[in-house]
C-alpha cells in the first residue's frame, strides 16, 4: 500500500468519510490532459491553449502573456459567441483516459471542477450502473439546488450547450463572477471548510478564486483533504501543508490505486447495485443498530434536558410512557393481525412532550423484531426508487421521521408501492399537532394503521408518573424527589408535562432553567450564533453548518470550532460537523433577544435572510431541502410574532423584498398574513394583504397562494356591507375551489375555510342582508364540515379542532336566524 502519510486517526476518519460518501472531489486541467477530442488531438494545456486561441483568431501575443490575456484579446476581437463555439469544437464529448473510471466509480459527494470539457461526465457515463445515481451537470451560474443525484459542478464554466453559457477565463471574466455572488462558487467555499476534499491536477496558484480559498481556509473535518500532482515543488507542498492540506506528488492514476487500497474499495469494476443502492440509502438514512449506538458527546446529559441521542434509548434511560406503549403494541401487528407491512404508524404532540424520544424508542422496538431500522437523516425528498429496490430481498425495513409532514406524499407514494410489490416497508412518524392537517390526506387513511394519527397526551398519566420515577431511581436522578416517599413523586408528575415536571428535579441547564447565567458573558457576535441556531429550534428547523455560515457571514469551518473544546459557546451549542444544534433546545431565545433588543435582534435575522437569499429559488422549496425549509420557517408570520410579540414587522419585511420579491410566492403570502392580522385593528391594512396575496398566486399558483387569497378576502367580506360581503365571499370560494382542485389531499385549505368563515357569519349578525346570502354560507360551510369530517377521522387532534369550530358555527348560525 502507498504511503500517504496519515496518522492512526487520520486513516480511521478517512475510511468513515469514504464509506459515507463524504468525500468531494476537485478537478483541475491536470485531471484532463490525457483526454481526447472529438478530432482526435489529446486535449491542450494551458500553453498549447493559448497558441491555438491565437492562431485560430489570429491574434498576436509575447512569449510572458498568460492564457487568460489571450483569451481575452480573442473575445475582444472576435467576440464571445464565436469563441464559445470553438471551444465547444474541442472540449464538448470527449473521451477520457481509462484511469478517469475508477474516479467515477467512487462515491462523491460532489463533483467540482475547473475545467469546461465533461472527461467526468463521459466517464461516469461509461461505468454507471442500473443503481448509480444520476448525474447533473451545473455551470456556476446556474440557480442552486440540492438532489439526489451526483452533481458536477463546472466552477468556471461549461461548453455543453449550444447557447453560449458563461465562462470565467479572463481576469474580467473572474472579476465579474465574484461581483456576481453566485451560489455555487459560494457553496463550493462553504464546503470546502468543513467537508473532505481530495484535489487533483489544478494549478492552484493560476486560478485566483480558488487560491483564496485553499490558501485562507483551514478544513476542519477530521477525514484528511489531499492535493494531487505530478508536478508539484517542496515549496508548493509545504504552502499546502500549512493550509492544512496533504500534498501528494503523483499522477491521478496513481492517486487512484493507491485511494482504492486505502478505502478498500475495488475501483477497477462496476459496483455490484445492491452497494449502490445501500448508498444511495446510506446518504438520506442512518441505520439504528442496538450494537453500534455512536458516539455520546461527555457533556451530553439526556436527563439533564439534552435532546435524546440513540445512545440513551438503547441503555434504556428513557421511560416508557402510555403511549410508547401503544405505539410499540402497534408495531408489533405490523405483517399480521391483517395488518401491512408495509403501513404507516403516526403520532403528532406538542412541542416538549417527548415525541423525538418515542420516535426513537419505538426505533428499538422494531430493531427487537428484527426489523433493519433507519432515521431519516436528509435534507432533500425521499429517494423512493432506493428504497424499494433495497427492500427487495423481503427483508423487512423500518423507516423513521422525526417530522414527516414536509415529506409525507413521499412516504404516500413509498408505501403505495411497496405494497404493490408485496415488500415490507413500515414508516413511522411524529410531528407537531399543529401540523396534523397538512398530513392528512397527503398520507391515505387506508396506509395508516388503524387508519388513525394518534395524538400524544400533553400530560402524564398516573402510569407514565410511576415509570418515570422508577427509571429515575434506577438511573440515581430523582434530584429534589429523593427524599420523598412514592406518592409524593408521583405526584410530583402525574397531570403534569414531563418537560416542566423534569426541569425542577435538577435545575440541569438543558432545561434552560440556567440559560441566562450561560450567556450572561457572550459577545454580540456570539449571541448571533446563538440567535440564528435557538431561532430555527423555535420554529422547528435544522440548522445545517453551510446555512449557519451563510446566515452569520462567516466561515464554515469556523462556527465548528467556535462551538468546540472550551470555547463559551460549546456549553450552549453542539455540532457535529454537519447540523449546529442549541443545548437547550430554544430556551435561550428569549434572552437572546433580551440582550441585543428586539429591533436588533430582527435587523440580524433580516439581514442573515438577505444573504442566504442568494442560494434560494423556486426549485429549492419543491425539493424540501434543509435551506428551503429554514428560510420558509423564518419567515413565517406565526413564527416571527411568537418570538417578537410586539414588533411593526412590516419593515423586517420590506427588507426581505429584494431578495424574495421576485421569485418567492411564500415570501408574499407571508406578507399578506402579516397585513390581514393587522386588518383586526386596522381594517385598512385588508387591501394591502389582498394585493400581497395575488402576488403570491401571479408567481406560483398552487394551493397554498390561492388558500392565503381565499382567507384575505375572507376577512375583507367580515367587514364590509352586504353587497361587498357577497362578493368578496364568492371571489374567496372561486379561490379555496381552485386550491383543491391543485391538490385535493390538502386538508389545510378547507380547515382554512372553516376557520375564517365564521367571521363571515358573525358579521352577519349584525348587518341587515336580503336573499339567500346566508342560507348559502350556512350551507357551504355545513357541506364541507361534513367532507372534512369525514377524513379527520383519522385524526385525533384534527377531529378535535374541528369539534371547537363546529360549536363556534352553531353559535354564530343561530345569532344569525
Amino acid at each position: 500500500m502507498a504511503d500517504l502519510g496519515l496518522t492512526a486517526e487520520q486513516t480511521e476518519a478517512l475510511l468513515r468519510a469514504a464509506a459515507s460518501g463524504d468525500y468531494h472531489l476537485l478537478l483541475g486541467a491536470g485531471a484532463s490532459l490525457d483526454s481526447v477530442a472529438r478530432n482526435g488531438s489529446k486535449l491542450p494545456g494551458s500553453k498549447a491553449l493559448l497558441e491555438q486561441l491565437a492562431a485560430e483568431f489570429d491574434v498576436k501575443y509575447d512569449a510572458d502573456d498568460l492564457l487568460w490575456r489571450v483569451y481575452d484579446r480573442v473575445v475582444q476581437k472576435a467576440g464571445a459567441k464565436p469563441v464559445y463555439d470553438w471551444l465547444r469544437k474541442l472540449f464538448h464529448e470527449v473521451t477520457p483516459p481509462d484511469w478517469m473510471d475508477p474516479f467515477a466509480r467512487f462515491p462523491w459527494q460532489c463533483v467540482w471542477t475547473l475545467n469546461v470539457d465533461d472527461s467526468f461526465e463521459r466517464a461516469y457515463g461509461r461505468v454507471m450502473g442500473e443503481g448509480s445515481r444520476a448525474i447533473r451537470r451545473v455551470n456556476w451560474d446556474d440557480q442552486f439546488s440540492m438532489t439526489r443525484d451526483l452533481s458536477v459542478v463546472h466552477l468556471h464554466g461549461k461548453v455543453d450547450r449550444e447557447e453560449a453559457q458563461r465562462l470565467v477565463f479572463s481576469l474580467s471574466e473572474y472579476a465579474d463572477a465574484a461581483v456576481a455572488g453566485a451560489a455555487w462558487p459560494a457553496n463550493f467555499r462553504d464546503n470546502y471548510g468543513i467537508a473532505p476534499f481530495v484535489i487533483v491536477g489544478a494549478r492552484i496558484r493560476d486560478e485566483p478564486d480558488i487560491e483564496a480559498v485553499v490558501a485562507r481556509r483551514k478544513p476542519a473535518h477530521p477525514a484528511p483533504t489531499f492535493y494531487v500532482n505530478r508536478n508539484m515543488t517542496e515549496t508548493a507542498a509545504e504552502d499546502f501543508r500549512s493550509w492544512n492540506v496533504i500534498p501528494l506528488k503523483m499522477t491521478g492514476e496513481e492517486f487512484i490505486a493507491a485511494w482504492a487500497e486505502l478505502t478498500g474499495m475495488d475501483l477497477n469494476r462496476p459496483p455490484a447495485a445492491p452497494e449502490e443502492i445501500g448508498l444511495r440509502v446510506g446518504r438520506q438514512f442512518v441505520e439504528l443498530r442496538t450494537d453500534r449506538v455512536g458516539k455520546v458527546p461527555r457533556e451530553h446529559d439526556f436527563i439533564g434536558g439534552d435532546e435524546p441521542l440513540w445512545a440513551d434509548i438503547v441503555t434504556h434511560r428513557f421511560a416508557e410512557l402510555d403511549w410508547i406503549r401503544e405505539a410499540s403494541d402497534t408495531v408489533k401487528r405490523l405483517g399480521s393481525a391483517g395488518v401491512p407491512s408495509s403501513s404507516a404508524v403516526v403520532y403528532t404532540g406538542e412541542r416538549l412532550s417527548g415525541r423525538t424520544t418515542g420516535l426513537l424508542a419505538i426505533g428499538r422496538k422494531l430493531r427487537e423484531l428484527s426489523w433493519r431500522t433507519f432515521l431519516f437523516t436528509a435534507d432533500q425528498r425521499l429517494d423512493v426508487e432506493a428504497l424499494l429496490t433495497y427492500a427487495a430481498d423481503q427483508r423487512p425495513v423500518a423507516l423513521l421521521f422525526d417530522g414527516i409532514t414536509d415529506f409525507a406524499d413521499d412516504v404516500n407514494n413509498l408505501i403505495e408501492r411497496a405494497r404493490n410489490a408485496d415488500l415490507k416497508i413500515a414508516c413511522i412518524g411524529a410531528d407537531h399537532t399543529g401540523r396534523s392537517a397538512g398530513l392528512l390526506g397527503r398520507i391515505e387513511t387506508n396506509f395508516l394503521v388503524n387508519r388513525t394519527v394518534r395524538t400524544i397526551n400533553q400530560r402524564l398519566t398516573n402510569t407514565d408518573a410511576s415509570r418515570l420515577v422508577d427509571t429515575l431511581n434506577r438511573l440515581t436522578r430523582l434530584g429534589i424527589l429523593e427524599d420523598q416517599n412514592d406518592r409524593a413523586r408521583r405526584g410530583h408528575f402525574r397531570n403534569n408535562e414531563i418537560f416542566d415536571a423534569m426541569a425542577q428535579l435538577e435545575n440541569a441547564p438543558g432545561f434552560g432553567r440556567r440559560v441566562e447565567d450561560e450567556i450572561r458573558d457572550c459577545s454580540d457576535d456570539e449571541l448571533c450564533y446563538l440567535l440564528f441556531a435557538s431561532y430555527a429550534s423555535r420554529v422547528g428547523a435544522r440548522l445545517h453548518v453551510l446555512d449557519a455560515a451563510r446566515l452569520l457571514n462567516t466561515q464554515s469551518e469556523a462556527i465548528i470550532r467556535q462551538v468546540s473544546g472550551t470555547n463559551r459557546l460549546a456549553s450552549v451549542l453542539s455540532t457535529d460537523g454537519r447540523w449546529l444544534r442549541t443545548r437547550q433546545r430554544w430556551l435561550a431565545l428569549p434572552y437572546c433577544v433580551k440582550r441585543l433588543g428586539e429591533d436588533q435582534s430582527l435587523e440580524i435575522l433580516a439581514q442573515g435572510m438577505v444573504r442566504i437569499a442568494k442560494g434560494l429559488g423556486r426549485q429549492s422549496q419543491l425539493e424540501r431541502n434543509a435551506r428551503g425549509l429554514l428560510v420558509g420557517s423564518f419567515m413565517k408570520y406565526n413564527n416571527l410574532r411568537s418570538v417578537f410579540s410586539s414588533a411593526d414587522l412590516e419593515p423586517w419585511y420590506d427588507k426581505l423584498s429584494g431578495s424574495f420579491g421576485s421569485w418567492s410566492a411564500r415570501f408574499w403570502e407571508q406578507r399578506a398574513i402579516m397585513s390581514r392580522h393587522g386588518g383586526e385593528l386596522r381594517p385598512e391594512l385588508l387591501s394591502r394583504a389582498e394585493s400581497y396575496a395575488r402576488r403570491a398566486v401571479t408567481l406560483v399558483r398552487d394551493s397554498y397562494s390561492l388558500t392565503t387569497l381565499g382567507v384575505v378576502l375572507l376577512a375583507k367580506a367580515a367587514r364590509s356591507d352586504e353587497a361587498m360581503l357577497s362578493a368578496y365571499y364568492d371571489d374567496a370560494m372561486d379561490q379555496f375551489e381552485a386550491a383543491h382542485e391543485l391538490e385535493t389531499s390538502n386538508l389545510v385549505t378547507w380547515m382554512a375555510y372553516l376557520r375564517h368563515s365564521l367571521s363571515v357569519l358573525e358579521r352577519l349578525m349584525v348587518i341587515e342582508t336580503t336573499g339567500d346570502l346566508q342560507e348559502r354560507i350556512v350551507d357551504d360551510w355545513l357541506r364541507i364540515y361534513g367532507q372534512v369530517f369525514a377524513v379527520a377521522a383519522s385524526s385525533e387532534a384534527t377531529q378535535s379542532d374541528l369539534r371547537a369550530l363546529r360549536r363556534k358555527f352553531d353559535a354564530a348560525e343561530s345569532g344569525t336566524r
